[in-house]
């Protein structure tokens, strides 16, 4: 018999480097979060009056803190991006933390949707605040509303959140 000796298919430098990513991402995604939430906004879209709140808990003030904001919209959305202002509340009340954050949910010339999606939703992360600091352990309340001029946002599906520690030397830097 006359096997034809296979090679095993070498794998470029690029493909190692995606697969060593993609295992050091899904090895650091165990249980670490602080919260890792989404709220449905359902067939009506977001409404300039619906405040989405999450409340969290911080137990450890020496670390940084990392908040993602994640959408997922469809092609029904009408504006190539969307403004949002995510807020960070103490039990007091009092903000500790605020901004105005744009995302871009399409090519401003092409039209073309950003984002990863299949037919036509698609979900989109933002890192809003990398390096979240909190001033005492105890209870805190992200709060998101959207900042656009039009009463209901049609086409924004979900409407979620992450808050992760980063890693650090508990606060040697």
């Amino acid at each position: 018999m006359d096997h034809k000796h296979r090679q095993a298919p070498k794998l470029s430098g690029l493909r190692i480097l995606g697969l060593c990513i993609s295992l050091w991402v899904f090895s650091s995604c165990g249980d670490t979060a602080v919260f890792d939430q989404t709220e449905s906004l359902g067939e009506t879209g977001w409404l300039q009056t619906k405040k989405i709140e999450i409340p969290f808990e911080i137990k450890d003030t020496l670390v940084s803190y990392s908040l993602e904001v994640s959408l997922r919209q469809s092609n029904d959305y009408a504006f190539y991006n969307l403004y949002f202002v995510p807020q960070i509340i103490d039990s007091k009340g009092k903000v500790i933390k605020k901004a105005l954050a744009e995302a871009i949910l399409y090519d401003a010339k092409s039209g073309k949707a950003k984002g990863a999606g299949l037919g036509d939703m698609y979900s989109h992360s933002y890192s809003i605040f990398p390096a979240l600091y909190f001033p005492a352990a105890g209870k805190y309340t992200l709060r998101l509303e959207q900042y656009m001029r039009t009463d209901t946002l049609s086409g924004v599906v979900s409407v979620g959140a992450a808050l992760h520690p980063n890693p650090t030397d508990h606060g040697k830097n």
